[in-house]
């Protein structure tokens, strides 16, 4: 897929420096902003070191990037490839900064963003933000790691008080304060049409709304002129560093297919695991999903210890056969086997297809890992697993006491 990217970064209207750097390497695919912090030049000494480590991590396995599209699971290397680089960048400022007074305390933000052809994989470290326009809506892909929104995100503060913190810069995690961070990943279809951008607080603090940061990636020229983004942050204050970076998926004639993904996302949204899911936290759950097509007679194992998961209605419909051949169906839109993402049924149950049929399978395996990485979007997923399951023992037990109304009192 083609791209076309542009950046600008300004030290605002409080700031002597600019701890902020950026970079935008059209041969790797590769974007970056990070915001430095540390006394003196420390931060963007910090800053800079920290994308030359990823960098030159990155370009020594460009191989593995080049063979994405034909190796098995050869997007899902380049992501843990990407979290390996800032790793590594973690690691390289912290042993920096112990070795020197003068960097003593330093470390950076780190926002990247890796583009393989129709696939974009993000790592993410700290307070700068990626966001993601599709088809006009605005999405925030990364999570703040600071102290304010971590007290947001565990009840603490409301929204509005989180604003308001004086914890609100606070990192919770950043590179260099240790040899070793977690990094928050994603591996994301890219569309045509799709804008991103990566940037730091300097620019984010001031979106109070989504509406502003899609009202300003809408702008016609803004990909190749990202001025406009630097002006509104000096216009609302201007308090810190201001550094924006731009990207836009164009439209590829030689492309012969385009991924079907705001589909699959709708698809999972309507599921019980998609209720109330945010677009970036439906989108980790689209990595746990394979598309499966069916011919109309196409059996499928939806229950039993050699069922994968659980099942996703798309396209078409199928009858349901359970060991005891009582048969019902299971139309688009409907989902089966939700119990199997917890373990597998003893009872076989098969679908077969009536008609081709196009079926979204949630991985058992890939789901129970998500789970594990994601501890708090785990939650939401098996709350709502188990809403699910608890509604459908309830629907269980008032048919059952309706047959037993039907044929009257046993004998």
């Amino acid at each position: 897929m083609k791209v076309a990217a542009s950046a600008l970064s300004d030290p605002g209207l409080k700031r002597d420096g600019n701890e902020d750097q950026y970079l935008i390497d059209e041969s790797l695919g590769l974007y970056i902003v990070c915001d430095g912090m540390g006394g003196h030049a420390a931060g963007e000494v910090a800053a800079e070191r920290a994308i030359e480590y990823v960098t030159d991590f990155i370009s020594a396995r460009s191989h593995v990037l080049d063979e994405a599209t034909v190796k098995p699971e050869g997007y899902f290397r380049i992501l843990k490839i990407a979290e390996e680089a800032v790793q590594t960048a973690s690691q390289e400022v912290y042993r920096l900064a112990s070795s020197s007074s003068e960097y003593a305390g330093m470390g950076t933000t780190m926002t990247m963003l890796v583009i393989v052809q129709s696939k974009a994989v993000m790592a993410h470290v700290g307070d700068s933000r990626l966001y993601l326009q599709r088809a006009g809506d605005i999405h925030q892909l990364t999570v703040d790691h600071t102290l304010a929104n971590e007290m947001y995100l565990a009840g603490g503060l409301t929204r509005e008080e989180a604003e308001r913190s004086k914890f609100q810069h606070v990192l919770t995690r950043c590179i260099g304060s240790h040899e070793s961070v977690v990094v928050d990943t994603l591996l994301f279809d890219l569309l045509p049409g799709d804008r991103l951008l990566l940037c730091s607080d300097g620019l984010s603090n001031y979106f109070k709304d989504p509406s502003v940061v899609a009202d300003l990636l809408s702008k016609r020229n803004i990909v190749s002129k990202p001025e406009p983004l630097i002006d509104f942050a000096k216009r609302s204050g201007g308090a810190d560093n201001i550094t924006a970076v731009v990207v836009e998926a164009l439209r590829d004639e030689e492309q012969e297919t385009v991924p079907d993904t705001p589909q699959r996302i709708e698809a999972l949204q309507n599921s019980c695991l998609g209720r109330k899911l945010s677009v970036s936290r439906l989108l980790h759950l689209l990595t746990t999903c394979t598309m499966l097509h069916c011919n109309q007679g196409k059996e499928l194992i939806a229950m039993g210890d050699k069922c994968p998961g659980m099942f996703v209605v798309m396209e078409g419909s199928f009858r349901i056969i359970d060991d005891d051949l009582i048969e019902a169906e299971l139309q688009a839109g409907q989902s089966f086997g939700q119990q199997a993402l917890i373990a597998p049924a003893k009872s076989p149950v098969t679908l077969v297809a009536q008609e081709p049929a196009k079926v979204l399978l949630v991985d058992r395996r890939k789901f129970n890992r998500l789970t594990r990485r994601m501890p708090r979007m785990g939650n939401a997923l098996l709350r709502n697993l188990a809403r699910e399951l608890s509604q459908q023992i309830v629907d269980a037990d008032t048919a059952e006491r309706m047959d037993l109304d039907d044929t009257g009192p046993l004998p």
